[in-house]
């Protein structure tokens, strides 16, 4: 239901491309869309019903509360929709039809806010869940909105960048927790997990490295994009886009090792009856882990380097070169023992005191967890308490979705039902009668 709504939006956006250009060829388009002077009030509609279709598939806000229901399904392809298709889909659109958006200002300022907006919601609502699968749904989120930020400032080849190590390392962690929840017979809740890591080894090892790579940690992957979109934000001039990152990134640690503490650090907290049938789960699953571990570890620093003048950027620069100078944006000279060098110190500090926290409540290898203080400080006061309840329950957007399509709008459907049964029909069946 969410993504048929965005797909009207997106017809509605094609077909307003067909009229304009009568094409609806990639290229053919692009080139008739620039020479045209087409109006801004146009180009700005147009790219807003293509962006909505986008926000859609790509689960950005509002149309994000789909995606967390869909951890209903098997583990894996809980890792394909995640990692390879479906959510990745929205980003690569709005990339690969950058000319059309980039004649668009104001709606690409729109992309940023809504990206930058549900990167740091989606990161607020993982702080709180208890089942493993919808920690890292939420993260999914949080980082699609850092993409489509990416992609609202111009910086269209770290959106990519982001793109491709995010789907290795989401695709690592999936996997990973489909390992967690077979190696504790079938438990997703957090709460009932503990102590795993010396029981699955191989999944505990290539899970850590996928946390710290989600946490922009160098030299694993994520940190080389993730580095690439807070610095071109910050570059580009567009402060509250590199503020918020900076926070979503600190969040992001957090958020990870808090999750890495609860499942397989500190106290064993799983069942007693399943305790001594934990093993690490067979080959056909362990294998999958190690082979995507060696690109969340070495795609960055095969494709990400040497930083500003990258194999990554080399080889996507020319494809934005249109994009860039409809936008006028130009590539600046990487300046590592300047201001890049200290954006990227401010990005890997922020990130590890995000991760320090995480282990400091949540406990890592022989240090013990602090729970008791983690509970003292959610119930603290009236405000916290309020806080981690809005969070825990996602915020009542489900909640408001039910009050205004269900409750609302089932009144007003049916009102209209009974108008057309009774008034309509009756009419016409009257006459006839």
């Amino acid at each position: 239901l969410v993504n048929r709504v965005a797909d009207h939006s997106f017809l509605i956006g094609i077909m307003g491309v067909f009229l304009i250009t009568g094409t609806m060829d990639f290229f053919e388009s692009f080139v008739s869309w620039t020479a045209s002077d087409v109006d801004p009030l146009i180009a700005n509609t147009v790219a807003l019903l293509l962006f909505v279709g986008a926000a859609g598939t790509s689960a950005q806000f509002p149309f994000h509360v789909w995606l967390p229901a869909a951890m209903e399904g098997p583990t894996p392809v809980s890792a394909l929709i995640h990692a390879a298709t479906m959510v990745n889909a929205g980003v690569y659109f709005i990339a690969r039809t950058s000319p059309l958006f980039a004649m668009a200002p104001e709606t690409m300022l729109l992309v940023a806010s809504i990206g930058i907006f549900t990167a740091i919601l989606a990161a607020s609502i993982a702080l709180t869940q208890k089942d493993i699968k919808k920690v890292l749904a939420y993260s999914t989120l949080s980082q699609l909105g850092y993409m489509f930020a990416a992609l609202g400032i111009g910086a269209w080849v770290a959106a990519i960048f982001h793109l491709m190590d995010h789907g290795f390392t989401k695709g690592l962690l999936f996997l990973g927790s489909g390992s967690v929840i077979h190696a504790v017979h079938e438990e997703q809740d957090m709460d009932k997990m503990g102590a795993l890591s010396k029981k699955i080894p191989i999944t505990h090892w290539t899970f850590l490295f996928a946390a710290l790579s989600l946490a922009g940690i160098p030299p694993l992957a994520g940190f080389f994009s993730k580095d690439s979109i807070l610095g071109e934000s910050f570059i580009f001039g567009y402060g509250p886009v590199f503020l918020v990152g900076i926070i979503v990134a600190a969040m992001t640690g957090f958020y990870m090792f808090r999750l890495m503490g609860k499942t397989f650090y500190g106290q064993s907290h799983v069942d007693p009856e399943v305790e001594p049938k934990i093993h690490e789960s067979p080959r056909s699953m362990t294998t999958p882990l190690i082979l995507l571990v060696i690109p969340t570890i070495a795609l960055g620093l095969v494709i990400g380097l040497p930083l500003g003048d990258s194999v990554v950027f080399n080889w996507l620069e020319p494809i934005f070169a249109p994009a860039n100078e409809i936008m006028q944006l130009h590539h600046h000279e990487y300046v590592l023992v300047g201001v890049d060098g200290a954006l990227i110190l401010a990005s890997v500090a922020v990130a590890a005191v995000g991760i320090a926290l995480g282990i400091w409540f949540f406990g890592f290898f022989g240090l013990r967890a602090r729970l008791d203080d983690v509970r003292a400080l959610t119930a603290r006061n009236r405000l916290t308490r309020g806080l981690y309840d809005a969070s825990f329950n996602k915020w009542y957007f489900d909640d408001l979705n039910h009050l205004l399509f269900f409750v609302v709008g089932g009144r007003v459907a049916n009102g209209v039902m009974w108008f057309d049964v009774k008034i309509i029909d009756g009419i016409v069946n009257g006459v006839g009668a």
